[in-house]
């Protein structure tokens, strides 16, 4: 009896610490959000009134989304008070660049880079062709920063003019793949992985099975890096016309003697270079800019100016609204491909499949454009979703897909069917192999005297047990998956792409592509943006652009309560030392797929391509 009554006491002693865990959480979220609501009203909601002649400062922050723009006035508080959940919105973007770029009362863009966490090449291009017109309308663009990385160097490279603080510089090294091996250290620490794949370049698992890259893999990764970087430099050269490719590259490989030759200064080294047109500290650029649109009128030391949030609350902005009661669907699926009901920054097979059987129950959406940035997944979420779009397709509906930074994999499984596929320059796309893993931890448990046995019905009772040894019926039973996926990949591209198997297979077996290279290889039909994608689709149907609305799912309170509990684990994760995110980074950690794929068979269609150092 004694011991029954020590086991309900410790239940229940349990339950209290979770209980009182739960409300310490609530309490904190409310805490969270009164503090918004607080800051929100003190701050007020009065948008900046834009005076007669300004410049417009482009100053987007965080991670470049192609998520849908922020609409919900909650989410919008959230974003705005929690720095780490702060993402700007492409589309908003080029909005904003393109509304000024008809607006008589802004004849200069201030472009500052310097907030910019996460953005790729893809969006770099896309914001910059929207700078080009905006320059073409004869206004300029003039971007400021105290030191320019390189991806905020790209952007930068599209203004008349680069003003960088005396204090900065520029970094400029190429891009890079590189990646942690493990062999050796899953070797010292017993652990099996069991890999089964098909193709010979599908390299994803390589870092668990090999201590290098693996000599397909390595030229592979050369083809589509190398178009990448010539994409990147060729941007650099058309900015900086003073500016050739021999110096270019001479300034990226001998940097250091550069800086010698300026005792160590950076920021004249760049000058010398042409890479930047002035060194002006803050005042005397604030007080240059204030020559070309006149001074600030609070501040005479600063130009009159107009904030690009408050400039976007005073325009029409894309895709939110049509005009007429015909409209074409845009989906935004972004992430890795799992089954079921998945939260942002993830496509889950279950989510994106009620929006795309939304659209075809929709008797006024006459098309839809899925816009996909993702490195693949679950094999069976993939072909959940791409059945999804078949049935779509067969209610007459045209389904378009444009493709950003990345649509690989998974990603191009389902998007092999549909109507047209567009692709930028430097999407990275392809990767049509398929792989299995499964890793058994029996010898390591071994080691420290921990030991698996039991009894079972049959033979395969238990047989998904991780600290079991993997049965040989098993590894086949894989392996023969991941064959039977691969030949499905290659005949779901043929018939979609109406390609012979042979050529299929050619540029198959896993291996990556940018979209200049698939565009030649016949894997998509076209080169262009989400804007271009967007008109194919209205053309098919006899619509406009002005016609395109956001399809997304509802958002509830538990999905508000859920970012701001990811938020609360990004925050303890960024206190963390900046070598851990270096090695997170090539672990693939702690956003790696691998933490959190699940497929029923596992058996997965995933690139892993997150891992471009620019």
């Amino acid at each position: 009896m004694h011991s029954f009554f020590k086991f309900i006491s410790t239940i229940l002693r349990y339950l209290w610490r979770i209980l009182s865990f739960s409300r310490a959480v609530v309490a904190n979220l409310l805490f969270i959000l009164l503090i918004a609501i607080i800051a929100a009203s003190w701050r007020g909601h009065e948008v900046e009134k834009l005076p007669s002649r300004a410049a417009i400062q482009l100053k987007p922050a965080g991670t470049i989304s192609e998520a849908a723009p922020l609409t919900d006035p909650w989410r919008k508080l959230l974003r705005q008070e929690l720095e780490e959940l702060q993402e700007s919105s492409l589309q908003d973007i080029i909005d904003v660049i393109e509304t000024a770029t008809d607006d008589p009362r802004i004849p200069l863009l201030v472009l500052d880079t310097s907030r910019i966490e996460r953005i790729s090449l893809s969006q770099i291009m896309t914001i910059g062709k929207a700078l080009e017109q905006f320059k073409a309308n004869g206004k300029k663009v003039i971007a400021t920063g105290d030191h320019f990385s390189q991806s905020h160097y790209l952007l930068a490279s599209f203004a008349d003019e680069i003003i960088l603080n005396p204090i900065g510089g520029v970094e400029l090294k190429g891009f890079a793949r590189h990646r942690l091996y493990g062999r050796q250290a899953l070797e010292k620490l017993k652990i099996n992985f069991h890999l089964f794949r098909a193709g010979n370049y599908k390299s994803a698992l390589e870092p668990f099975i090999r201590d290098d890259m693996s000599d397909a893999a390595r030229v592979a990764n050369q083809g589509w890096i190398d178009d990448l970087w010539q994409t990147a430099s060729e941007q650099i050269l058309s900015g900086r016309h003073q500016l050739s490719s021999t110096e270019l590259n001479d300034y990226i490989n001998n940097y250091d003697e550069h800086l010698a030759q300026h005792q160590g200064n950076a920021a004249n080294a760049a000058l010398a270079a042409g890479l930047v047109d002035r060194l002006l500290s803050r005042p005397q650029w604030r007080r240059y800019l204030a020559s070309l649109v006149g001074s600030d009128e609070k501040d005479a030391e600063d130009f009159k100016q107009i904030d690009w949030n408050d400039y976007a609350q005073q325009i029409k902005k894309s895709y939110l609204s049509a005009q007429t009661f015909a409209k074409i669907a845009l989906i935004v699926a972004c992430g890795d491909i799992l089954p079921g009901r998945q939260p942002e920054h993830r496509i889950g097979a279950e989510t994106l499949s009620q929006l795309l059987r939304k659209a075809r129950r929709d008797s006024s959406i006459k098309a839809v454009v899925l816009r996909l940035d993702s490195g693949g997944g679950s094999m069976v979420a993939s072909e959940i979703i791409r059945q999804e779009i078949l049935q779509l397709k067969e209610s007459g509906k045209p389904v378009i897909i444009s493709m950003g930074r990345l649509a690989a994999s998974g990603a191009y499984w389902i998007s092999a069917d549909a109507d047209e596929i567009w692709a930028e320059p430097t999407t990275l796309t392809g990767s049509i192999g398929v792989f299995g893993a499964w890793p058994t931890f029996e010898k390591s448990l071994d080691a420290i005297g921990i030991h698996s046995d039991g009894i079972g019905t049959t033979s395969w009772a238990g047989s998904r047990n991780p600290t079991r040894p993997l049965l040989p019926a098993q590894a086949r039973a894989i392996q023969l998956g991941v064959n039977q996926g691969y030949q499905r990949f290659l005949e779901i591209i043929a018939g979609g792409r109406r390609l012979s198997l042979a050529e299929v297979e050619i540029v198959a077996e896993g291996r990556v592509w940018s979209g200049r290279q698939a565009k030649e290889l016949g894997l998509v039909d076209h080169l262009g943006n989400l804007a271009d994608a967007v008109t194919a689709a209205a053309a098919r149907v006899g619509l406009t652009s002005a016609d395109t609305v956001y399809l997304q799912s509802e958002k509830s309170a538990v999905d508000l309560i859920g970012e701001l509990l990811s938020s609360q684990q990004h925050t303890l994760i960024s206190l963390l030392p900046e070598s851990y995110h270096i090695l997170a980074n090539n672990l693939h950690i702690p956003e790696t797929s691998l933490l959190h794929l699940e497929d029923p068979q596992n058996i997965y269609v995933h690139s892993l391509l997150g891992d471009l150092q620019q």
